[in-house]
């Protein structure tokens, strides 16, 4: 154990930084009581909920309170994990300019409360590991040039050439502080307010890591590493994906697997598929990498009515490490990620995509690239949103196109995760957008439980055939072993108006045919290009739209959702 640890330590300081720290972590460790460990890492129920601890408030309630009582309601046995995104004191970005990372922010409760919610379904905390909040007690005392956080924060001379640096805003890179020390340059990655750390010092890593145990000890099943790329900066250098980067998330998996077996890591890493999948490493990094590249597809191929660019890349999917898997989403606290869709959809292509999203009450977010030119980041809308209409324009099908997004995450290999507006149908929130000045806020609004209620109310109306139509899907999805998340999976290339995807379970005991039309038109399909013999076993699970069936061919009924079980009966 302690030659493991010291071995992961030398990869990011050398010889000379490891030893000491070693000893701090092995004491931090000893400390420390082990959680309860499931049975199996991964289960065909797995399902997550991305939230806000205060995204449904009742008066007169803490916030986490009042999120429990709302699963309990509208979607009971449905979620296995929370996402709770960062719940902790905060200055800025919805929680992500973290001031305190040891305390639940007052208004959601306490870590009693969060605890009690651990309780009842694995927690996926947020480690903002890459920045904190200008107003963070260490960088106010980095300001102060008080010993020793005067060493804390990454900084550079004035004029230092940054060009090279991948950057994910368009904001200066460097940020002008007054210190007691004179005018320092702080590195900030996403804005003034979120300063990055520099962890080129060890005691920053000692800090993180005693962090990360914490919130072990406080219910967390899977820790969620924020932005995690940026990490690592060296000057002269596009400063992401660096192999001290790398080595800090192995070293952290090691941690958390010294405390239980069962501890997943999660890296948000929003970028090109190939560079995100680098962070499985040779199955020693995350355990889980979110699937960056399904939101721009899946939204491209149902704007369009065409699948060819979501099918082409859902065949090229590699082979995983061994226990590790995706997460699989389609909407987030963030907007929809276009780097991802890099070098999949051309630039006309990524234009039609942008053009469509803004048509429908979008925003568009630019990163600012080594030439200093700006480029799409990512687009900001509320999904249900985006699926107002196609390229041609706002249609009557909203409902049907948005549940086909949600049936087509659900059945992809890999952890499914919902994000908590679209269990609302939630519309863009543009007065929030006015509030704020950010994007993002576009689908960040929150709710009462009063608002909540009165979404739900009308049964004919389009939140609550949402809300039903996710609670039907779920409640058969977790029942069928072929829908786990390390169960084969096949993508066929037989028309490109449909996406359709085989899964298997390990064993042969399931197979499962899913059929998805991506347009507003039907679409017959010969029984033999789907591989089924003449009137052969299809029996269906879960069906929107009409199910028609003869000898020959299968009908798709336009947005059609067909969940097939077609497995071989004895």
């Amino acid at each position: 154990m302690a030659t493991q640890l010291r071995a992961l330590l030398t990869d990011i300081y050398g010889e000379g930084g490891a030893p000491e720290l070693a000893e701090k972590i092995e004491a931090r460790l000893a400390r420390v009581t082990r959680p309860t460990v499931r049975e199996s890492r991964w289960a065909a129920s797995d399902v997550v909920l991305i939230t806000y601890a205060d995204a449904f408030r009742n008066e007169g309630e803490p916030a986490l309170q009042s999120l429990r009582r709302c699963l309990e309601k509208w979607l009971p046995g449905r979620i296995n994990q929370v996402h709770l995104l960062p719940f902790f004191p905060y200055t800025s970005d919805d929680g992500f300019a973290v001031s305190d990372y040891r305390a639940v922010d007052p208004p959601h409760g306490t870590w009693a409360d969060v605890e009690r919610l651990s309780q009842d379904c694995e927690l996926v905390f947020d480690l903002v590991i890459n920045h904190a909040s200008s107003a963070h007690p260490h960088f106010r005392a980095f300001l102060e040039g008080r010993v020793p956080e005067n060493r804390y924060f990454l900084t550079a001379p004035h004029g230092t050439d940054v060009s090279q640096v991948t950057r994910p805003r368009a904001a200066p890179l460097l940020q002008e502080y007054e210190t007691a020390e004179g005018p320092r340059h702080v590195w900030c990655t996403f804005s003034r307010d979120q300063v990055d750390w520099d962890f080129g010092n060890p005691a920053v890593l000692e800090e993180f890591i005693d962090i990360f145990i914490t919130y072990i000890e406080h219910g967390a099943t899977w820790v969620r590493l924020d932005a995690i790329a940026y990490l690592w900066k060296q000057i002269g250098t596009d400063c992401v994906h660096r192999p001290q980067t790398h080595a800090v998330v192995k070293l952290l998996r090691w941690v958390g697997e010294a405390i239980s077996s069962d501890l997943k890591i999660l890296t948000e890493t929003n970028v090109p598929l190939a560079e995100n999948l680098s962070y499985f490493g040779d199955g020693d990094e995350a355990h889980i990498v979110y699937n960056f590249s399904l939101p721009p597809l899946l939204v491209h191929a149902l704007v369009t009515g065409q699948g060819t660019h979501l099918s082409a890349w859902c065949r090229g999917l590699p082979d995983l490490p061994e226990g590790c898997t995706y997460l699989n989403f389609t909407a987030s606290h963030d907007g929809i990620g276009l780097r991802p869709a890099e070098g999949i959809l051309d630039d006309v292509e990524l234009g039609a995509l942008v053009s469509c999203i803004q048509r429908f009450g979008g925003r568009l977010t630019q990163r600012r690239r080594p030439d200093g030119s700006l480029s799409p980041y990512e687009a900001n809308i509320a999904l249900f949103d985006a699926f107002k209409g196609t390229v041609d324009g706002e249609d009557d099908w909203q409902v049907e196109r948005f549940l086909v997004s949600q049936a087509i995450m659900l059945s992809m290999a890999g952890v499914p995760a919902l994000y908590y507006n679209s269990l609302l149908a939630a519309p863009n929130h543009l007065a929030g957008v006015e509030e704020t000045g950010r994007n993002r806020t576009i689908n960040r609004k929150k709710w009462t439980m009063a608002e909540v209620e009165l979404r739900f109310a009308d049964p004919a109306g389009s939140p609550r055939r949402v809300l039903n139509g996710l609670d039907t899907l779920l409640a058969v999805r977790q029942e069928q072993p072929a829908f786990h998340p390390a169960s084969a999976q096949r993508c066929h290339a037989i028309d490109d108006r449909l996406f359709v995807l085989q899964r298997e379970s390990d064993g042969g005991e399931q197979t499962i045919l899913c059929l998805f039309n991506l347009q507003k038109d039907s679409v017959q399909i010969p029984r033999a290009a789907l591989g089924l013999a003449p009137e052969g076993p299809t029996l269906p699970l879960f069906v929107q739209g009409t199910f028609e069936a003869d000898a020959e061919h299968l009908t798709l009924a336009p947005y059609a959702i067909q969940w097939l079980d077609i497995t071989p009966k004895p």
